[in-house]
Order: C-alpha cells, then structure tokens, then sequence
C-alpha cells in the first residue's frame, strides 16, 4: 500500500511538473510566406481526458488533418498542427497573437497581406478543402 501513495504521489508531481512546464514555454511562431492553415487544438485538463467528447474531437481533429495535408502541400498552402492554449502569426514584420476565445479547436487561415480567417470546431476534410478553396482561391485536390 506504501508503494502505491508514493507511485500516485510522484505521478501527481510529475504532472503538475509538466503543467508548469508548459506554462513557461515560448509560444510557437508560426512564419507566413505562402498562404497557411494552422490547426489548433488547446491541451486539455486532466478532466477532460476522461470526458469521451473531448477524446473523439481530438481523434476526428487528427484524423482529418492527416487527410488534408497532403491536397493542401500539393496546392502550395503550409498546414501546421499545433497543441497549445496560444501561438504567434509572423507575416512580413507583423507579429500576432493567437488565443482562442470561443471554442478550444479550429483553423487559422492566413496568407500574406491578407487579413486571416478563423473557423472554429472541427473540421472533415471536405469542409477544410472547401473552406480552403475559398478563402486561398487555389483549387485543392
């Protein structure tokens, strides 16, 4: 039974370790030179990796965005994934920061000298294709 308090106890210090770690990490720079998708999907909370619907939004999130990646590459538009509660747009010398306010899960749209275009929720392939399609004006296989 000792085993087991000081194993949950070095778990939980592990954890709230690793929280604080990302706490203090820089925030991914994404760079824009050619028309860009970035897919952002905030880390969920301890309670929420028990919850099945934050689990199969994050499969369906990263299912889809396996599928677009290529189309995407193939039409001249970057597509990032990225896990964080926040992340910097670098177009040109313009520098933003992204923090999503409605939905923890969506896309950023952005090309340069264009102003960006944020969906939220999760996607199928065919809806980002499409929404793709109309905000870059490339045709997508």
């Amino acid at each position: 039974m000792k085993r087991f308090g000081h194993a949950a106890a070095a778990m939980f210090a592990g954890t709230v370790l690793f929280q604080s770690l990302l706490a203090f990490t820089k925030p991914t720079v994404v760079v824009v030179v050619r028309p860009t998708v970035v897919a952002f999907f905030v880390p969920e909370t301890g309670a929420e990796l028990n919850d099945p619907d934050t689990n199969e939004a994050r499969a369906d999130f990263q299912l889809y965005a396996g599928e677009v990646r290529k189309p995407l590459h193939d039409a001249g538009i970057d597509f990032r994934e990225i896990y964080a509660s926040s992340f910097r747009i670098r177009s040109g010398t313009k520098v933003t920061t992204f923090r999503p306010h409605k939905d923890k899960v969506g896309y950023y749209l952005i090309a340069p000298g264009r102003t960006p275009r944020i969906e939220y929720g999760v996607m199928t392939n065919s809806d980002l294709l499409q929404v793709s399609n109309e905000y870059f004006g490339i045709t997508t296989k």
